[in-house]
């Protein structure tokens, strides 16, 4: 049997209740050349008798039982069993675009120096009717991406894995993202020793690694409900900020493993180096309390000769808002173009 174009995997625990809509919108895809790899981790709501049936009338569906070990060594499960030229990781809650594959496939066909391609991201909510439109205002790559948003463009690395150094999530969801299976075997799996934040981890060593294309007209969907793995996160708390410090440093001290020297060098230290400045600054300046304490917290550090600082208060005196903006600016830190618009 020849191999599919894409192999979606689909991991799962007890998330029987939002399976239909999820297999519809995987059959649904415009692209037929598929498979469907599912490793469901013996589920006790009814979910494996509904995979069971339907291996017996789709031919393009694996399925398999695995151990309870946690979320991200079951996504590295589906993927060890993977045999598609691409992987799509399918989030058992979540949904797509019936359009989905096929664009991301043609946009990685069309742009062989990209091992990832990325689309917009649709938050729903538990009963699948739209949620809140966070995504496209505030997210990392939003506010990194100024007026290419809604462009085809391609973002070269690292990047997307310098943006990932300010302390946040450079691809906000898994299901935005269709990656050429042999990044794995360059970046490695997902590691499972940081919880629900170890996207975080694999995003920032691909990031780093592999340049993106962004597909702007069709999107991968994301779920709210009071249930998912990552509702107890904490985002932006102390713990949760240490853990993302803690996961930045793991990938530096292997990060000649996801840099290519030969392009970037001791250019790379520099960029790692402001990109901890302004994370350092960002998070300070957030903790100060009311106008006036921010500002007079700027006024200080721009005195004591911070960087971060100074680029921050001269954005203030022309009229922008640099903690919003600061993401665009790190493409100005490269010699060369990082964010390239296509036709």
């Amino acid at each position: 049997m020849s191999a599919p174009r894409v192999s979606i995997c689909l991991p799962n625990l007890n998330n029987r209740a939002y399976l239909e809509e999820r297999i519809a919108t995987i059959e649904a895809q415009t692209l037929g050349d598929w498979e469907l790899v599912v490793c469901d981790n013996f589920s006790d709501d009814g979910a494996w008798e509904f995979f069971q049936e339907l291996a017996r009338r789709e031919p393009r569906v694996r399925i398999s039982q695995e151990p309870r070990e946690g979320m991200y060594p079951n996504w590295n499960n589906c993927v060890r069993l993977a045999r598609g030229e691409f992987v799509y990781v399918a989030t058992s809650d979540d949904t797509m675009a019936p359009d989905c594959l096929e664009k991301l496939v043609k946009a990685l066909d069309e742009n062989p120096d990209c091992d990832l391609a990325h689309c917009p991201m649709k938050v729903i909510d538990q009963h699948g009717g739209p949620g809140p439109d966070w995504w496209s205002k505030s997210s990392l790559f939003a506010k990194s991406s100024a007026d290419v948003m809604d462009l085809r463009h391609k973002r070269i690395a690292p990047y997307d894995g310098i943006l990932c150094l300010l302390g946040d999530n450079i691809y906000s969801s898994v299901t935005q993202l269709l990656i050429r299976r042999t990044l794995y075997e360059k970046v490695g799996l997902y590691k499972g020793d940081w919880g629900s934040l170890g996207d975080f981890h694999w995003n920032l060593r691909a990031a780093l690694a592999a340049s993106a294309v962004h597909v702007p007209d069709t999107w991968g969907g994301w779920r709210m409900h009071p249930s998912q793995a990552t509702a107890a996160v904490g985002l932006n708390s102390p713990a949760h900020q240490a853990k993302i410090d803690a996961m930045i440093t793991d990938v530096l001290a292997d990060a000649d493993r996801y840099v290519d020297p030969a392009k970037h060098g001791v250019k790379f230290k520099e960029l790692e180096k402001r990109a901890r400045e302004v994370r350092v600054h960002l998070r300070e300046h957030i903790r100060r309390k009311g106008a006036v304490e921010r500002r007079s917290f700027l006024v200080t550090q721009a005195l004591a000769g911070n960087r971060p600082a100074i680029e921050h208060l001269a954005s203030l005196v022309s009229g922008r808002r640099w903690p919003k903006g600061a993401p665009a600016a790190v493409s100005s830190w490269f010699e060369g173009d990082v964010v390239v618009p296509l036709s």
